[in-house]
C-alpha cells in the first residue's frame, strides 16, 4: 500500500518551489508512468487527472471538466516534445488544468479552461484568451523562449 499526501498539502508546498524541488515533485507525480516520450508521459498524466472525482483534494474540488481534458489532448496531439519539456501538469480545484513552467529564472503558468486559457509569465498576465491548440502552443513556446 502506498502512502499518499492530500492534494491540499501538495498545493501548500508548491509555492514557491525551486527548480530542483519542482523536478522532484514532478518525478514523484510521474514516477509510475512508464512512457518513452514527454508527450506520452503528459498524456498518461492527463488520463489520470481525468479520473479525479468531486472533492479529490479533500474539500469541494470539482473533477476536471471533460472539455478541458479534450482541449489538453488537442494541444498534445499538435505540439512537439520540445514544446512541453519544461511544463508540469496539475489539476485545478475549479475543474481546470494548470500547467506550471519548471524554472528558477522564470515564474510562469497557464490555466486551461473549457473555452479559454490564461497565463502569467513573470510580470505579464493575460486573461481569457479564446482556446485554440495553436494559440495555446504559441503561448507555451513564447514562455519557453524567455529562458533561452
Amino acid at each position: 500500500m502506498q502512502a499518499t499526501l492530500p492534494i491540499d498539502t501538495i498545493w501548500n508546498l508548491l509555492v514557491p518551489l525551486s527548480y530542483d524541488n519542482k523536478k522532484w515533485l514532478a518525478d514523484k507525480l510521474y514516477e509510475d508512468i512508464y512512457s518513452s516520450t514527454p508527450i506520452d508521459k503528459m498524456e498518461a498524466r492527463l488520463e489520470r487527472l481525468s479520473l479525479l472525482k468531486e472533492g479529490w483534494e479533500g474539500n469541494n474540488a470539482k473533477p476536471i471538466h471533460p472539455a478541458v481534458i479534450n482541449n489538453m489532448r488537442a494541444v498534445l496531439h499538435q505540439c512537439k516534445e520540445k514544446d512541453i519539456m519544461s511544463w508540469l501538469l496539475f489539476p485545478d480545484v475549479d475543474g481546470n488544468l494548470y500547467l506550471d513552467f519548471k524554472s528558477d529564472e522564470t515564474d510562469a503558468g497557464i490555466v486551461l479552461s473549457e473555452t479559454s486559457f490564461s497565463y502569467f509569465a513573470n510580470d505579464k498576465n493575460e486573461k481569457d484568451i479564446p482556446f485554440s491548440p495553436s494559440m495555446f502552443i504559441q503561448v507555451m513556446n513564447s514562455i519557453n523562449d524567455i529562458t533561452l
